[in-house]
Formats: C-alpha cells, sequence, structure tokens
C-alpha cells in the first residue's frame, strides 16, 4: 500500500497550466489523495489561483479519513471520462472529466457505475460551484463539459 504522489502542483503556472488546466490538475491531486504540495508562496495568492487551492469542500475529499485513491470508471473515445473515489461516510466522490482538446462533451455517471442502486435517490453537489444541484434517480449527466475541464461532485444517498 502506498500513497499517490504526483509531484507538486503546478497551479495556474505560466503558461503550461491554465485556469481550467489548473482546477483539473487540483482535482485529481484531491481524487488520488495525494499530498497537497504548492509551488507558490501562500501569502500572496491571486485571486484565481486562492480559489483552486483553498476550496474547503474539494480539501477534504483529498483529507478523507479511508485515503483510498480514486479510479477511472469509464473513458469513451470522446474524450469523457467518469473517476470515482469512495469517501468514509458512504459518499462517493466522482468526476466528470473532458480529456479531449477541442471538443465539449458530454458526460454522464450511473448509480450503478459507482455500485449503488439504480433508482437511488442521489443529493448531487458541485465541489468547486460550490452548489447543490438536487437529488437524482438512476444518475446524472453534464452536457457540455469544454475540453480538459471538470466537474467534481460529492454524491449522497438520501
Amino acid at each position: 500500500y502506498a500513497w499517490m504522489d504526483p509531484d507538486f502542483l503546478e497551479t495556474l503556472f505560466y503558461p503550461t497550466l491554465s485556469f481550467v488546466d489548473s482546477r483539473t490538475e487540483f482535482t485529481f491531486w484531491s481524487l488520488w489523495s495525494a499530498p497537497l504540495i504548492v509551488a507558490t508562496d501562500m501569502r500572496n495568492l491571486s485571486a484565481e489561483k486562492k480559489s483552486i487551492v483553498t476550496n474547503a469542500e474539494v480539501i477534504a475529499i483529498d483529507q478523507d479519513p479511508l485515503g483510498y485513491a480514486g479510479d477511472r470508471l469509464a473513458n469513451y473515445s470522446s474524450g469523457a471520462q467518469v473517476w470515482a473515489k469512495r469517501l468514509a461516510n458512504g459518499d462517493q466522490a466522482v468526476v466528470l472529466y473532458n480529456s479531449h482538446n477541442f471538443n465539449t462533451v458530454s458526460v454522464n455517471v450511473s448509480w450503478a457505475t459507482i455500485g449503488w442502486e439504480p433508482t437511488a435517490s442521489v443529493a448531487v453537489r458541485d465541489l468547486w460551484a460550490q452548489k447543490d444541484l438536487g437529488v437524482y434517480t438512476q444518475g446524472y449527466s453534464n452536457a457540455a463539459i469544454k475540453p480538459h475541464d471538470v466537474q467534481l461532485l460529492r454524491l449522497h444517498l438520501s
């Protein structure tokens, strides 16, 4: 057993990482329970960088007591991917990711894909938007994930 360690975060490191790429990077580090080592002076963060590296809900996914790393559950030819991580309280962290370089894609997750009953009622929260999206059965779909972007969800059986 070992911890994932993909190296330090290069959040908004010009010219390699845009805001979207940086948010995606931080999402995956958190999904993998990786050390969140930031290569920057935390006293002088831009508002954009601060919105990424200080999001308490996303950090909670990284710091979940189970310490599990998320796994890729689906990888489609469109570039759409679904990743998930079981959390200590029974919730699931789910990443809807668009790995495509040019096209906006639709990414869907069914409850069966993450091991839950398909008819379960599930409360869905977007951790980057810090917004409850509602209660869904069967699954959840985002029809407009832009290239390299993610939607990080926390799913709770209701």
